[in-house]
């Protein structure tokens, strides 16, 4: 068996016994999950110092060493992410009831969710706006939001259809890393291959079967939007092209930096 029904984690809940809802059920991993990722936060400038030495510590802008250790919790939560949605893609429910399915390591996974973006509302998009200003304070709100509505018993099984975004991301965390480092500092070769492999999965995973994977949700949920709650289906679809268009956004902005450093390379080399 390749899925997970269970959720280890449902017990640790003081209030499970009177819990009838998913929200109810899994709002202490909500609470835990957040908690979590501001703790990467909080330890990471040791996990910089490992791994980048000087190059961190000689850091004198307090903002720029905050965005080094922002991306090691971003980097974390990637591979949670991954880690969580790929088991779920094999459950049954994933094929047979995407829209109405409810299973607890599902609702696992959408707390954990949950918890990250809430962290990365309040603590990075909010606190830190004027660092990430209103496309990530967008993004941010919108997948709190659309993870969120899954707690309404709606599209549950779908959330590793649109978590699965993350596969990108390790390779956007190491280019972000290698791009700030001094030159040489990185093998050339590797943050080639790297840059590549984040063209292609974000082109893959976010482009390609990200606009797939909303149209194909919402093709299902229409044919029951009679069965949906209240304004859910319109929310979720506007927030979701929003979300969408933001991907085509950033990966038209990697093209075109791609381009410039290929290009001042070849010049280089001539």
């Amino acid at each position: 068996m390749l899925y997970i029904d269970q959720d280890p984690f449902l017990k640790y809940n003081p209030y499970l016994e009177s819990a009838t809802t998913p929200f109810q059920k899994h709002w202490h991993e909500i609470v835990a999950s957040a908690l979590f990722y501001h703790a990467i936060t909080m330890a990471a400038p040791l996990v910089n110092t490992a791994i980048f030495g000087e190059h961190y510590t000689s850091i004198t802008n307090k903002k720029r060493k905050l965005n080094f250790d922002i991306h090691i919790t971003a980097f974390v939560q990637s591979i949670v992410s991954i880690a969580l949605c790929i088991p779920m893609f094999f459950h049954p429910y994933f094929r047979s009831d995407p829209v109405f399915g409810s299973y607890d390591f599902a609702g696992l996974t959408a707390a954990l969710t949950c918890g990250y973006f809430i962290w990365d509302l309040l603590y990075c998009c909010l606190f830190h706006f004027d660092m990430f200003g209103l496309p990530y304070l967008f993004h941010a709100g919108a997948a709190l939001t659309v993870f969120g509505t899954t707690f309404k018993g709606f599209c549950q099984p779908t959330i590793p259809s649109f978590l699965i975004f993350e596969a990108s991301t390790p390779f956007v965390n190491v280019y972000w890393f290698a791009s700030r480092l001094p030159k040489g500092a990185v093998n050339e070769k590797l943050f080639i291959v790297n840059g590549i492999l984040l063209i292609v999965s974000f082109f893959s995973c976010r482009i390609v079967w990200g606009i797939y994977a909303a149209f194909r949700t919402f093709d299902i949920c229409f044919k029951v939007r009679d069965q949906l709650p209240s304004g859910i289906l319109p929310v979720t679809i506007v927030l979701n092209v929003g979300l969408n268009m933001l991907n085509i956004h950033w990966f038209s902005k990697m093209v075109l930096l791609a381009y410039k450093q290929f290009a001042g390379s070849g010049r280089k080399q001539e």
